[in-house]
């Protein structure tokens, strides 16, 4: 088994810590601005307004993700890995900046709210550029033996984000009063995403090379996201974002009900619903790991089959018997909890590996940025297909059915493509 060299090893360092501070930016709105919410908009706004208003300031960043990832993904093709890495995180490190800066409702009106929403949809388009350049350019230049292992610790940078974002939330809002927290005490914690940011940059800038693979490709295309929507990369395209889209539903369906399940239906308090939620994620930072090392051993669609099994019938059955409140003890609480987000959700330590190794160099950031991040834009209107399902089955068990469609989803998505931990990037 061949050992890493140095500047292999930087180059995951450097995925990891982009997927990191992409999924900490893309959780900053959610966890951080949730508590400081009446400092952006009137105090006599119904609460399904409020809630509309935070809806669309998530909503932003994802919907220029896949903006950026065009955009990124076809540079990062063209002129390099490296450079437009250091493009995009330096970009969205601005606009976090930026968003510091913006007062309140008492000062600007719903001027406040349509600044946020402008700015973290230009922050979504420098995101998907993030993951878009430097997450090929470490999977590219991975020894083969450890492509699997090395794309699923990446993406566990997605829950040590979400678990370190969480409990500086928590932190600071036992520090700050809570008017306090509104008018400072989350722009603190913005600075320390920007802060986050600059060291990466630094980081890559220093000590991480452009991609060997990359700089050997003779045959670069002028035009990557041409060649990647016609012919067999978009056959293969459609397959990837077919698999994608289960694993979107099923990010979406688990992050996006269970902590409502909890204090809304099961009565739970928000306290012990974000304890639950964090030790979740900390198992899920080992079940990302364990599933690239597993697909490194049996394959990466063998491993995509059996977990997406496991999504559509395991998991989905541990949510009902939660949903129905069967569990008898805290124990149990914590388990099924556990047991369904790290479950459910392991599949995602597969995919850095799996779809950079599904195309050539030529197109290979394009296809990672656009088949990582299309299918999102379907799958996050979840909350619509619930409202829709809840004709044909009780509203609380609507967000089960589109588990076990997740799960089915991945399956045939898999199904239809070709096993690829052997592939030679270099062809």
């Amino acid at each position: 088994m061949a050992e890493a060299t140095l500047d292999q090893k930087r180059m995951l360092k450097a995925a990891f810590l982009t997927f990191f501070i992409d999924m900490f930016d893309v959780y900053l709105p959610i966890t951080v601005l949730a508590p400081a919410m009446e400092h952006f908009v009137p105090k006599s706004l119904p609460v399904s307004e409020v809630s509309t208003i935070y809806f669309l300031i998530f909503t932003a960043t994802l919907i220029g993700r896949p903006v950026g990832a065009f955009l990124f993904g076809h540079y990062s093709d063209a002129i390099g890995r490296k450079k437009m890495g250091l493009i995009s995180i330096s970009g969205f490190s601005v606009v976090t900046l930026l968003l510091i800066f913006i007062p309140g409702f008492q000062t600007l009106g719903y001027i406040t709210v349509t600044l946020f929403i402008l700015l973290r949809f230009i922050d979504g388009i420098f995101l998907g550029g993030g993951y878009t350049s430097i997450v090929p350019l470490a999977i590219e230049n991975a020894p083969k033996e450890k492509r699997g292992l090395w794309g699923g610790i990446i993406g566990s940078g997605y829950p040590v984000a979400f678990v370190i974002i969480s409990i500086i939330t928590l932190i600071a809002l036992k520090i700050f009063p809570k008017e306090g927290y509104q008018v400072y005490g989350w722009r603190i914690i913005f600075v320390i995403g920007v802060l986050l940011g600059v060291f990466i940059v630094y980081y890559i800038h220093k000590l991480v090379p452009e991609s060997t693979i990359w700089l050997k490709v003779q045959d670069r295309t002028k035009s990557p996201l041409k060649e990647l929507f016609s012919g067999k990369n978009f056959v293969s395209l459609l397959q990837v974002l077919l698999l994608m889209l289960g694993l979107w539903f099923q990010i979406m369906v688990v992050a996006g009900t269970m902590s409502i399940v909890f204090i809304k239906q099961l009565n739970i308090s928000p306290t012990l619903t974000t304890t639950v939620t964090l030790v979740s994620y900390l198992f899920l930072i080992g079940g990302y790991i364990s599933a690239g090392w597993i697909s490194q051993k049996i394959g990466r669609k063998t491993a995509f089959i059996i977990l997406g099994l496991l999504i559509g019938f395991f998991t989905s059955l541990l949510y009902y018997l939660l949903i129905a409140g069967m569990y008898k003890n805290m124990f149990i609480l914590f388990l099924f909890s556990a047991l369904i987000v790290t479950v459910s959700g392991m599949a995602w330590g597969i995919v850095p590996s799996y779809i950079n190794e599904r195309f050539r160099t030529s197109v290979r950031a394009s296809a990672y940025g656009v088949g990582y991040t299309l299918s999102i834009l379907i799958a996050s209107f979840y909350s619509f297909y619930m409202l829709a399902l809840k004709a044909i089955v009780p509203y609380k068990y609507t967000q089960i059915v589109l588990l076990v469609f997740a799960g089915i989803l991945v399956v045939i998505g898999a199904m239809l493509g070709p096993e690829t931990k052997e592939v030679n990037m270099e062809q």
